[in-house]
C-alpha cells in the first residue's frame, strides 16, 4: 500500500544535521508515512550517516551533483505518498506536523497546499523566535506581494498537482520553492496551520548563505513579489512594496521586526 505522506529531504553536505532531521520525521506521530531522502552528491558523511539509521519507512537514494532545484523536482516525481511534505535538511519537523496538515488537507479538499509557523534559530540576525505566517487564501497571496508567505521546512502538498505538470523548476538558481509556490498558488487555494511545526535554522554558513548572499537575494525576490502582485490581482499600489524590498537588508535588525510584525508575520521570542 502506498503511504499517506512523502517526507523527502534533499541533502548536500550536511552531516552536522542530516541525523536529526531525519529522526525528527521517524518520530512523527503519524506512522504511515515514507521518509525520501535525495542525496544530491554530498561528499562528506551524510551519505554514511543516513546508512546508519535502520528503518523500513526510509529510502534513500544517492545521485550526482545536480542542484538543489533539480533534486526537489526528482523528489516530487519519486514520492508515492497522497501528500507530500519537504523538510529542510538543517531543519526538525515537531511530532505532530504530519499529522495536523494531513488532517487539514483531508478536511478541506479545495486546498492544494499548506504550511505552518516555525520556531527560528537564525544566527545570521542573532535571533531566537517563533514566527507565524499568514492562515487565509486571500491573506497569503496579498503577502506574497511583501515577502515569502510560508516557511519552506513546513510546506505539504498533494501528490495529485505533480501528476498535473507542477512541480520544482530544475532550472531556478535560488527561491525556487517561491517561484514554485507561486505558480501552485495561481491556480489552488493555499493555507498555513496557526501553529509552529518546524524548527528551521538560519544559518550563516549554509550553502545557500555561501553561494547567493542577501543582496543578491532580495533582488530576485523583489521580482517575484512583483510578479505576484500581477499574477494575482492585487491593487497597482501594491508594486511599491516589491520596491522597498529591495533596501530591506540595509534596515537595523529591531526595526525589521517592527516591520515584519505590521505587515503579517507575528513573531515572538523564544
Amino acid at each position: 500500500m502506498k503511504p499517506i505522506v512523502t517526507a523527502f529531504i534533499t541533502v548536500f553536505n550536511e552531516e552536522r544535521w542530516i541525523e536529526s532531521a531525519i529522526i525528527s520525521l521517524l518520530n512523527q506521530s503519524l506512522s504511515d508515512i515514507e521518509i525520501l531522502v535525495v542525496d544530491d552528491g554530498s561528499t562528506d558523511r551524510t551519505a554514511e550517516i543516513i546508512k546508519n539509521i535502520n528503518d523500513e519507512r526510509l529510502r534513500f537514494i544517492q545521485r550526482e551533483r545536480n542542484g538543489r532545484a533539480d533534486s526537489l523536482a526528482f523528489a516530487c516525481r519519486e514520492a508515492k505518498g497522497k501528500y507530500i511534505a519537504n523538510l529542510d535538511a538543517d531543519d526538525e519537523a515537531y511530532p505532530e506536523r504530519l499529522a495536523k496538515q494531513v488532517d487539514f488537507l483531508e478536511k478541506h479538499e479545495d486546498y492544494a497546499w499548506v504550511g505552518g509557523g516555525e520556531e527560528r534559530d537564525d544566527t545570521q540576525r542573532n535571533e531566537h523566535i517563533k514566527r507565524l505566517y499568514p492562515q487565509t487564501d486571500l491573506k497569503i497571496r496579498t503577502q506574497c506581494a511583501k515577502c515569502i508567505p510560508y516557511c519552506h521546512s513546513a510546506v505539504m502538498f498533494r501528490q495529485a498537482i505533480i501528476k498535473q505538470g507542477l512541480n520544482y523548476d530544475p532550472k531556478q538558481p535560488f527561491l525556487i520553492d517561491f517561484e514554485f509556490f507561486l505558480r501552485v498558488a495561481k491556480r489552488y487555494k493555499v493555507a498555513n496551520l496557526p501553529e509552529i511545526v518546524v524548527k528551521r535554522r538560519a544559518r550563516d554558513d549554509s550553502y545557500f548563505q555561501r553561494n547567493f548572499g542577501i543582496h543578491k537575494t532580495n533582488r530576485r525576490l523583489a521580482r517575484f513579489c512583483a510578479k505576484a502582485v500581477y499574477e494575482f490581482q492585487l491593487p497597482p499600489w501594491y508594486y511599491s512594496y516589491p520596491l522597498l524590498r529591495l533596501s530591506y537588508p540595509l534596515i537595523p535588525t529591531a526595526w525589521k521586526r517592527i516591520i515584519r510584525s505590521r505587515h503579517g508575520l507575528a513573531e515572538t521570542n523564544t
